[in-house]
């Protein structure tokens, strides 16, 4: 209380020694005393609640939200007061003249964090509004004041101002949270601000700059208080030192004198830090380390699109890039297969920083053995990352296979929290500086196999795509020793589901570069990767990793795609979705190209998916319907439909394991999923109008161009990848997608769906987007697929014509023949093809009858392709030529769906027929008795 107190009078004396606009008086303008202690007594008893220092920040925060940062920091005064009967109001005109706090905004800076707010979500959001708002004046010099207190502080203990292990200028993603010196810590972060909003300049980057150069120096005497503030403030002048002045932050001088001078003085520092030893001979050597970090500042490398576009931020002349490239040479002195590595943490991060800005900025210049050195210490980095990560792994496995007891439940939750958070955040921030080189290296090594073809490019690919598949395997590892952990703890307990996905949100960027390159990695690498998780012997594997990545309770956006991408790619897709009882047999049927043979009945109804995706696949939760659009449930839905159809893609469509993979979800999902995908869609906000229209609104359109571009493809791959992080915009692109998709893969499915839906008006409006934006491309596909068919045969022929969507197929045998015509409606696949007998001959009306049928059958009932319902067709006819009987519960030889062969016997009549016709007699009947003879079967 007595702190508090002493807080508010400082405030007050203030207040007062200014005159009668001090922040007291001029903030109860038009206040009356009892509004004033009303106020004020309502203030103090939120803020008497809290503990500790931050009593003084936090009176000022709730202040500021009371009656505004203008009034509050600012110091403006109103002109015009309410009356004792109004009620004070919050936005109030400012005067002309202002009083200005800049040292309050500096103690809120260096406060950095108190309950209820933060510097960076709550108090610099509200200092940029102002300054760009009309109410700011810059002669009133507020950010000027700001700054100049804060670096004034900064200079003034810079040398307490120690950097950490894993503070490194300039860092790939700035940090200021690690910054440790509150006033150098609230600069970074004010100037950060200021510069990323455009609101200073270059104009605003050169006075700092040279006020800071100048500083470096006291006499011939390096002043180690500044030179450990400037990295940090160079990491954020640089970029706006380094561009063309724009018209509203014009410099005074040409920008060709600045980047002459910069370039200058930053040859200077490179000359005397590469005056010194190597860093491997370090021992200690504060003096030498800041110099360090002084030079890396100046080398900023962006990744402004995203990990996959890591570039250089600056432009470098020759003369630069050669002092940069002696100074990365020196590192490599006496290094070799037997050299000690010097494990001083302040040692890995500058190499790891030098290595990461040499590969951006002068790799040109580097040999076979400059490649070598850097490769291998990035996999020496990216290695011990890996150990660290399977420790935690190993201890979460230890710590819940040891817990055999409720009583041990909250002993278990606390050593499962300690282990998610006793991670070395220096290792982990090499370990970035290690991937982000690593991506860079991959970019060139792609540029220069396509530009250069000489053998003496130390860059060609078969020199080093052994040692670039052995990092991409560490890479992997370090992937699924994450998800194996957050998988082993979320099958402990609800409670314990989330520690590691937390740990990682602390290290986002780093699990973003790891995300990257397992997105680019190679089979063999993630082959090898798999097969050594399923060998480590944890109670989960390599697929638990996946799925307990990709539907993280705590997800990063690039994981969760890079869990994607593995999971819909070889060599892992073949076993991510089948459950282990029927993956065996699946397995055979993947690489068997004959068709016509499926399990017996018992196999059949064994068939399962993976329990991470039948529980939402199987058992469509009927709640999703009414959930939010961005529920977690229902982008898991969308999630689970991708993948499977994906799946289904790759499966050759000859494949037995493809068409039990369509009749397992025909039988088994439901439908209810285009229910949702179509709230998605809201084709309601095209009542009364044409879809025929250019302009649609915004999300039909998403929708409609991702569905076809889908249906073009084949592959929902490009609404999936740019999902994350959600929005519903993005959720719309997905579910055309994915019902493009379905279209082209399950055309019955779809197709029974739409006939059961009950509101004509809901039903036209879907079969007016289909018709408009998929039909046409569908049909396209079709008739190209059965123009391209091979059918082999002098009995039987297919013409196409596609001016009228029509197929005529002609089968002869012997004496007889007939001409079967297929007609594709408008709005296929929603509504069934027609099929006509043309012309018939030496064919009874019965048997007539029972082909053109047969052939309606096959063409309506197939998920797939047109082309493979009338090669099936054909064969179902050969069948019946070559003396095999047809079944007697469908009366067809191939089954319409699955094409399986009629195989169980009845033992009493010896009548075969069709598994499938059969589990459903039975179901039907409710009876397990001969369909004919009624016998026991």
């Amino acid at each position: 209380m007595v702190e508090f107190m002493s807080g508010l009078c400082c405030l007050s004396s203030e207040a007062f020694d200014r005159g009668s606009c001090g922040v007291i008086a001029d903030l109860s303008v038009g206040y009356t005393e009892q509004m004033m202690t009303a106020s004020f007594e309502s203030l103090l008893t939120e803020c008497l609640q809290e503990s500790g220092n931050q009593k003084f920040v936090i009176l000022i925060d709730k202040l500021i939200s009371r009656i505004g940062f203008h009034r509050v920091i600012a110091g403006a005064v109103a002109h015009d007061s309410p009356t004792v009967s109004e009620e004070p109001t919050v936005n109030l005109t400012t005067s002309e003249v202002s009083y200005s706090r800049a040292w309050l905004a500096a103690e809120i800076l260096c406060t950095w964090k108190w309950p209820g707010g933060s510097a960076f979500s709550s108090f610099l959001p509200l200092l940029s509004a102002y300054v760009i708002s009309q109410d700011y004046s810059p002669a009133h010099g507020l950010l000027d004041s700001i700054v100049s207190i804060l670096l004034d502080g900064a200079l003034m203990h810079g040398e307490s101002g120690e950097l950490t292990p894993g503070n490194v200028w300039p860092g790939l993603y700035h940090e200021a949270e690690s910054i440790s010196e509150p006033f150098l810590r609230a600069l970074i972060a004010l100037l950060s601000t200021l510069f990323q909003k455009n609101i200073w300049g270059k104009d605003k980057a050169v006075p700092y700059f040279r006020m800071l150069r100048e500083k470096l120096f006291i006499g011939e005497t390096v002043n180690l208080n500044c030179l450990n503030v400037l990295p940090a403030c160079m990491e954020v002048f640089i970029a706006p030192l380094s561009i063309a002045s724009d018209a509203s932050h014009k410099s005074d001088q040409p920008d060709d004198f600045i980047e002459c001078e910069l370039h200058v003085t930053v040859v200077d520092w490179l000359r005397k830090t590469a005056c010194f030893p190597p860093l491997n001979t370090w021992q200690s050597g504060k003096d030498m380390e800041g110099w360090f970090q002084l030079v890396l500042s100046c080398y900023p490398v962006s990744a402004a699109k995203g990990v996959n576009c890591i570039k250089k931020q600056r432009s470098i002349d020759s003369l630069e890039r050669g002092v940069l490239f002696e100074l990365f040479r020196k590192q490599r002195q006496n290094f070799g297969a037997a050299t000690l590595i010097n494990k001083l943490p302040m040692v890995q991060v500058l190499l790891s920083k030098l290595l990461l800005v040499s590969v951006a900025y002068c790799w040109e210049d580097f040999n076979h053995d400059d490649w070598e050195f850097v490769l291998y210490r990035l996999r020496w980095w990216i290695e011990s990352t890996v150990v660290m990560m399977e420790e935690v792994a190993e201890s979460v496995n230890d710590a819940i296979t040891s817990s055999s007891t409720c009583s041990d439940l909250e002993a278990t939750l606390n050593k499962l929290m300690l282990t998610a958070s006793n991670v070395d955040h220096s290792a982990i921030n090499i370990a970035r500086n290690a991937l982000a080189a690593f991506s860079l290296f991959c970019g060139h090594l792609g540029n220069e196999n396509n530009e250069l073809e000489d053998n003496l490019n130390p860059l060609r690919n078969d020199r080093w795509e052994i040692m670039k598949d052995r990092i991409y395997e560490c890479i992997l590892r370090l992937f699924f020793s994450t998800g194996v952990a957050e998988s082993i703890e979320g099958s402990f307990c609800s409670e314990s589901s989330s520690f590691i996905a937390a740990s990682r949100l602390e290290d986002s960027q780093f699990w973003e570069l790891v995300a990257s390159s397992v997105a680019e990695s190679s089979s063999h690498a993630r082959d090898k990767a798999a097969k050594s998780v399923d060998m480590w012997g944890l109670s989960k594997g390599p697929l638990d990793s996946l799925y307990a990545i990709l539907f993280s309770s705590k997800p990063l956006p690039h994981l969760q795609f890079a869990a994607y991408t593995l999971l819909s790619s070889e060599p892992i897709s073949h076993v991510a979705f089948i459950s282990e009882e029927f993956k065996t047999s699946f397995d055979e049927d993947t690489s068997s190209n004959q068709g016509s043979v499926l399990p017996d009945l018992a196999s059949e109804q064994n068939f399962r998916l993976r329990d991470e995706i039948s529980f939402m696949f199987e058992r469509f939760p009927r709640e999703v319907l009414d959930m939010d659009l961005l529920a977690c449930k229902r982008v898991n839905l969308f999630v689970i439909w991708s993948l499977l159809l994906s799946h289904l893609v790759s499966l050759p469509s000859s494949t037995s394991a493809r068409e039990k993979m369509v009749q397992y979800m025909q039988d088994t999902a439901d439908s209810t999923i285009l229910d949702c995908i179509f709230q998605h869609i809201p084709l309601e906000s095209l009542a009364g109008s044409s879809l025929k229209r250019k302009e649609l609104p915004p999300a039909v359109s998403r929708a409609a161009t991702a569905a076809a571009h889908a249906i073009t493809t084949g592959s929902v791959l490009l609404s999936v990848e740019n999902l994350w992080p959600l929005e519903a915009e993005k959720m719309t692109s997905l579910a055309g997608a994915i019902y493009g998709l379905m279209l082209c893969m399950l055309p019955a499915y779809v197709r029974e769906w739409f006939n059961s839906i009950r509101d004509r008006s809901r039903s036209s409006m879907i079969e007016s987007f289909t018709i408009r934006w998929c039909s046409p491309l569908l049909i396209k596909n079709e008739l190209n697929q059965i123009k391209k068919a091979d059918f082999a045969d002098e009995n039987f022929s297919v013409s196409v014509s596609k001016s009228a969507n029509e197929v005529v197929a002609t089968y002869t045998k012997d004496e007889t023949g007939m001409d079967l015509v297929i007609r594709l409606p408008a709005s296929y696949p929603l509504r069934s093809v027609d099929v006509d007998c043309t012309r018939s001959l030496g064919i009874s009306d019965v048997k007539q009858r029972k082909w053109l049928m047969s052939m309606m059958l096959f063409v309506r009932n197939q998920n797939g392709a047109l082309a493979e319902s009338i090669r099936i067709w054909k064969s179902n006819f050969d069948k019946e030529f070559e003396g095999v009987e047809e079944c007697p519960i469908c009366y067809s030889v191939i089954h319409t769906s699955n094409h399986s062969l009629p195989r169980l016997a009845c033992k009493t009549c010896k009548h075969k027929f069709h598994s499938a016709c059969l589990y459903k007699w039975f179901s039907t009947s409710h009876k397990s008795t001969c369909p004919l003879c009624q016998s026991p079967f």
